[in-house]
């Protein structure tokens, strides 16, 4: 950051992220009630602003379905901070937890108290703005904590009213929001939070982690990857491929938790591939130019799609351009149609990174055995899916593979569950968000314990007589 502007960013970050440190040192430790109205409001200002989200986001995206933006934008992020507003003094309760033997039995206690960060970092992405700005929320102010804000500039009109929703409803001591472009971003990660919340790509992730590493600042990574859906052998392929082509065609597969690729049994191929065409064409009769099809945002994303397609064809896979367009047009179409790429290898630009998009890669397997081996040579996912089955091969698929967290017989269905905290593994993220385990990530998680009305480590201080180390060597042995 070497240049006048960096350096008037960096101020301007500076004293916003110090008045937040300093509100958070004068209120270490805020109120159940305190907590549940900062919740509230941030539900109620999601609620109350739900026709202007749905037009910013409208107008940034070139075309969002409705109740899309409704769905995404508005019920869940407001679901996930009523769900933390009602829990919340629940969760701050200290969780105790036993006394070793025989300290117990003389008075000892100990426990887990959990205890406010400070003041924490929320990075959101363009892909869902709205809801990755309000969601992380419901752990964060649940945990006490303060709030800085930095939401995508690639989303302008939805960003500059996430800034003006959070004026109206909070003191800037409570959540303050950083609006900018790529300087202010990399500044932003640089503050001295007490932790940090990232939502995004693995590649910008790395160079986040690095900033981070500067001040020691702990990190929730939300990224993403290659999320499988698997379909059981004589599983019903009309709702599977319904189900399947859903989680593609959703935010035009502009979503983190979308369904990267499906993996089907090699005899079920060729009535899955129809099924799941049948599946998006009544989901969207015109395809890209419906008025339930998102546009995909970013023209590099549109040339990235482009280019795996054009990379699955040459490599011998069977494309289907569902509206017709030629393939090589597809990086100069305005909008991007949903493509079905039947039997990619393995080694192919579709297999090897992240679609986020309406590619609809679908590949054959002989057994769930090989499946799972398959999976353990690719970069762990955000989410995996595995429809039908029995609850033997359920309980198969959650063991032998890795994944943040799994839908049975759905897509994205987990990430509707409150309570059980979203997050990734290895490239996918670390840390959890939601839920208690959100609350719990969002706080420090202070040990206690208290001595028993017996001094037992008055027998252990200097000088060690021989009687100690006779019984020392006893305790050792068990």
């Amino acid at each position: 950051m070497n240049s006048p502007i960096a350096d008037s960013i960096d101020v301007e970050l500076r004293t916003k992220f110090d008045r937040l440190k300093k509100a958070a040192n004068t209120e270490l430790y805020p109120t159940a009630a305190v907590r549940r109205d900062r919740l509230l409001r941030a539900a109620d200002v999601l609620v109350k602003n739900e026709r202007h989200i749905v037009q910013a986001i409208d107008a940034d995206f070139g075309g969002q379905p409705e109740a899309l933006s409704l769905i995404v934008d508005v019920l869940a992020p407001a679901r996930s901070l009523k769900h933390a507003a009602k829990h919340v003094e629940r969760w701050m309760r200290p969780d105790m937890r036993k006394a070793e033997f025989p300290l117990g039995l003389m008075g000892a206690r100990a426990g887990v108290f959990y205890q406010p960060m400070g003041v924490v970092g929320n990075m959101s992405p363009w892909n869902a703005p709205i809801a990755l700005s309000f969601s992380p929320l419901a752990s964060i102010l649940a945990a006490g904590n303060r709030v800085f804000m930095r939401p995508s500039e690639l989303c302008p009109q939805t960003t500059d009213l996430i800034a003006e929703m959070i004026r109206s409803a909070f003191d800037p001591t409570e959540i303050d929001v950083a609006v900018g472009g790529a300087d202010l971003a990399r500044a932003f990660t640089y503050l001295p939070f007490d932790h940090l919340l990232f939502t995004g790509g693995s590649g910008t992730a790395r160079h986040v982690m690095r900033a981070a590493a500067e001040n020691l600042v702990p990190l929730t990574l939300e990224l993403g990857g290659k999320a499988p859906c698997i379909i059981a052998r004589g599983t019903d392929l009309t709702t599977a491929a319904n189900k399947f082509a859903r989680g593609k065609t959703m935010n035009a597969g502009q979503v983190c938790m979308a369904p990267d690729f499906a993996y089907v049994h090699r005899d079920d191929k060729e009535n899955f591939v129809r099924e799941v065409k049948a599946a998006v064409t009544r989901m969207h009769p015109q395809f890209s130019r419906g008025p339930d099809f998102t546009r995909v945002h970013l023209d590099r994303q549109r040339q990235h799609l482009a280019a795996m397609t054009a990379d699955a064809v040459q490599r011998g896979a069977k494309v289907d351009v569902l509206d017709g367009t030629p393939i090589d047009q597809l990086a100069v179409a305005d909008r991007f149609p949903p493509v079905i790429v039947v039997d990619p290898p393995l080694d192919s630009a579709i297999m090897r990174d992240e679609v986020f998009g309406p590619l609809l890669p679908i590949v054959t397997y002989n057994t769930l055995e090989e499946v799972a081996e398959m999976l353990t040579h690719m970069s762990r996912p955000l989410a995996l899916y595995f429809i039908g089955g029995t609850a033997e091969q359920k309980e198969f698929m959650l063991k032998n593979t890795y994944s943040g967290g799994v839908s049975f017989d759905d897509v994205q269905f987990h990430i509707m569950m409150q309570d059980v905290g979203q997050g990734g593994v290895g490239e996918s993220g670390m840390g959890r968000y939601l839920g208690f385990e959100g609350f719990k990530t969002m706080s420090n998680c202070k040990s206690f314990a208290q001595r028993p009305w017996i001094d037992v480590t008055k027998y252990i201080n200097p000088p060690y007589s021989a009687g100690l180390l006779k019984a020392l060597r006893k305790a050792v042995s068990f």
